[in-house]
Parts: structure tokens; sequence; C-alpha cells
């Protein structure tokens, strides 16, 4: 299978290998990069956090940790790493996505959210008002949103506990702002 993706999460897999997980319209996928952290590695280059690829993988007979078989950089998204705020923003998005998604199940609306997001703070430092907007995107495609009740409230007592970088995320861009 292959799809375009956008790398949300890293972490090791033995002493060479990586686990991605990316956001696809096909949903949370989680792969294996075996052999990824090794020199003359295929995917040199093409795994971090933020990075958009067209990948294509292996499904796993059982269970969700497919085989990862190629990543070819579409655009490393370099301008998120521009500044504090805006690396601060993108990871308070991967996590919401991490949190609120289920695996391997179609979501291109979210898919697209985020990548519209991602393109905004390419080119704009996060403000109050777009972390916001974000928010209440998500609980709007997630069918739980309500007029008169910040989506945050909504999203908390839904999901149980929103990311704990939220609140220094928007403590840093009230004090930006004021």
């Amino acid at each position: 299978m292959n799809a375009e993706a956008t790398v949300l999460k890293l972490y090791p897999l033995g002493e060479n290998g990586l686990i991605a997980v990316w956001c696809t319209e096909e949903g949370l996928i989680r792969t294996a990069a075996k052999s990824a952290r090794k020199p003359g590695s295929p995917f040199a280059g093409c795994l971090d956090i933020f990075y958009q690829c067209r990948m294509q993988w292996t499904q796993a007979k059982k269970g969700d940790l497919h085989t990862l078989t190629s990543a070819d950089l579409l655009s490393p998204r370099l301008a998120l790493r521009k500044s504090y705020l805006r690396l601060s923003a993108a990871g308070y998005f991967a996590r919401l996505f991490l949190q609120m998604l289920e695996p391997d199940t179609p979501i291109p609306e979210f898919y697209d959210l985020l990548q519209r997001a991602y393109t905004y703070l390419e080119n704009n430092d996060p403000t109050l008002r777009a972390v916001l907007h974000f928010e209440q995107e998500l609980a709007r495609l997630h069918g739980i949103a309500h007029p008169g009740i910040p989506a945050h409230v909504i999203l908390k007592s839904h999901f149980g506990k929103l990311p704990p970088q939220r609140e220094k995320l928007l403590g840093s861009l009230e004090q930006k702002e004021s």
C-alpha cells in the first residue's frame, strides 16, 4: 500500500530500526522501518518528525505494526522549526491526533485539517486564535462540537484529557499577543 503521509511520532526499534507513526488519509499508520538508523539506509534523510513523504508499506499479517518499504521525502517542513512557538504548536497538533484518532481508520478530513494547519504554521507564527480554531475543527470533525462550549472542554470530556503541552503553548501565545 502507499500514501502521502506526515510523520507524527518516531521511536527506536531495536538497535537500528525506527517505528514511525504516520498520518495519512487511510488513518494513523504505524510502520517499522528496519535498519533506518544504519548508515546508508534507504530511509536516511526521509524520516523525521513532521516530514511529509510518499510512503509505501506492507500490511502486517497480525497487529497494527506494518513494515515500511519505502519513503520519498516530499517536504521536510523546515519552517516548522523556525521558532519555538511553531514547533510547539505543530507538536501539540500531532499529539492531539495521536490521542484522538484510531489507527488504520480512514480519515481524509482529519488528514486535510493537519495538512492545512502545518501549511499555515510553515508561513505564520501560531496565534491563540489559530490553535483554538484547530481544536474547534477537530471537535467538529469528530461530530462532538457544541455551540457555546469551548472545543477544548468538549475534547477533554470526550477523550479524558488533552496533551499536557497545551497549557504552556497557550500561555506563551497569550504572553506574545499581550
